[in-house]
């Protein structure tokens, strides 16, 4: 009479089973996530490119202007 009332599961068993679901769920996640199908976070405006000669000429301006006051 007094079996139905043992746990077939002891404390130990729940842990690594809780555990191991936990350890599913983020792997799933990490596969599932939105980054993974295309998503990307970030600004991507593309309106901060500076050309080669146009950094070279603000450069030498900065320069220039240094130059003219430490004259």
């Amino acid at each position: 009479m007094q079996n139905w009332k043992k746990h077939i599961f002891g404390l130990k068993d729940v842990v690594i089973f809780s555990l191991f679901a936990l350890l599913v769920g983020l792997i799933c996640g990490f596969f599932l996530a939105p980054i993974k199908k295309g998503m990307s976070i970030g600004c991507n405006n593309g309106n901060n490119y500076i050309s080669k000669d146009e950094a070279d000429k603000d450069f030498h301006e900065d320069l220039e202007m240094e130059l003219n006051e430490l004259r």
